[in-house]
This record gives C-alpha cells, structure tokens and sequence, in this order.
C-alpha cells in the first residue's frame, strides 16, 4: 500500500490538524433545501471566511462574528481553526469554551477581557463549541457581548443542531453558515491525499455518508491493517 502524507492524515484524525490554505477543505456546493434551509460546502465558506478577513482588515479589524451549524464531521472546528489562523490568534488571545461553560458571570467576565487592548497582536478571539448550549438567560447577556464589541475582536460559535433552533435575536447577530456534507466524490479525493491507489478508499467515502472525520478515521484504520500486514 502506498502512503503519502500520513502526518496529516494522523492530525487531522486526532484534531490537531491546523487547516493553512484552501486547499485543505473540501464542499464548495450549495444545497437549497426543501423547508428552506441553505445548506453551504465547506471550502466555500473557507473562501467566504478569507474575504470577511480581508475585508476587516481593510476597515480598521471590524469585528467578525461566525455561527457554524451542522451535523458532526463535516469540518466545523476546522473552519474556526482556519479563522484563528488567518487572524494570527494564539492560545493567549484566544478564548475557547464550550456552550455548557457560559454562565451569566462566564459571559460578564469575557466582556471585560475584551475590553481591554491586547498584548499579543491585532486580533483576539472567542471560540465557543456546542454554542446551542449556553443557557437562555446568558444568551440574553450574550446579545449585549455582540453589540457591543471593540474592533479587532472576532467571535466564532459553532454547534450540531440548525440555524433555525437559535433563538432569532441570537443567530442573526452573526454571519451564520449551516454545513453542507462534501459529496462522495469530495470525500475520495481527500482520502486519495494520503492512499493514492487504495481501491478501498472509495468504500470509506461511501460509508461515511458525508461524514468527513468518519471517512479520514477509516482511512486510518487501513493504514493500520496494511502496517499489521507488514509486520506479520
């Protein structure tokens, strides 16, 4: 079996793949949906997330805010990871919680810190996994947070549930993107990244249904086999 970029494939297996260019998503369609939900690939909101960049930071770093919504495995901390990137963000002005963690005190305390001027460069960030599950009445002081925000901050959210099950005032304080999974087609191109002649990648990509992080974990599984092959 022959294997090509086996680092990266580990990494992003693991969740420590640190996304650098375009190139490193895939999904660049639009999906309407029939109850009227838009649906966006990945790689385009990548493409979508470097122009709203560009275009803060042509306009003295106005603030970003992200809302990515979508079923698991289909690169959500991976765009947010991209956006850190982008914006030069290192563990010491970035802030990453999870939804559970936001308390009304949670939420008063992070709006200090953000008003104060950084040390460590242009931008800071606030990251929020499983943001559907910051409680009603933070989401209420949450609203004031994204009002009110100094230049050079950016706020990216991210949950599993739909755009629609946010409260209205809430979501649409933010550019709000729901995930569209990658075709099979996406998925085997990625897979063939790392096997370039491993037939069984196609089956990875048809199993996973859309499911990114599941196909590239498969694809790791056969790396695994062909290595236990080798030594036997």
């Amino acid at each position: 079996m022959k294997t090509i970029n086996i680092a990266e494939l580990l990494a992003r297996c693991d969740g420590s793949f640190i996304p650098r260019r375009l190139d490193d998503f895939i999904g660049r369609q639009i999906i309407e949906r029939q109850n009227g939900d838009t649906w966006v690939g990945a790689r385009l909101i990548a493409e979508l997330v470097v122009q709203g960049v560009q275009l803060a930071n042509a306009n003295q770093r106005s603030p970003l805010k992200y809302l990515l919504n979508g079923r698991p495995g289909l690169g959500k901390s991976a765009l947010v990871a991209y956006l850190q990137q982008l914006l030069s963000c290192n563990k010491w002005n970035t802030i990453k919680l999870n939804g559970t963690e936001c308390k009304v005190e949670m939420i008063r305390e992070i709006a200090q810190q953000l008003a104060h001027t950084s040390l460590f460069g242009d931008w800071r960030m606030l990251w929020i996994d499983e943001a559907d599950a910051i409680p009603p009445v933070a989401q209420v002081r949450f609203l004031t947070l994204l009002d009110d925000l100094p230049r050079g901050i950016a706020i990216a959210c991210t949950s599993n549930c739909k755009l629609r099950d946010f409260d209205e005032r809430f979501q649409t304080r933010f550019q709000a993107f729901e995930i569209a999974p990658p075709t099979t087609g996406e998925i085997i191109s990625l897979l063939r990244r790392y096997l370039p002649d491993e037939p069984e990648v196609v089956n990875a990509a048809n199993f996973a249904d859309g499911n990114v992080r599941q196909a590239l974990l498969d694809t790791k599984g056969l790396v695994q086999r062909s290595l236990q092959l080798l030594a036997a």
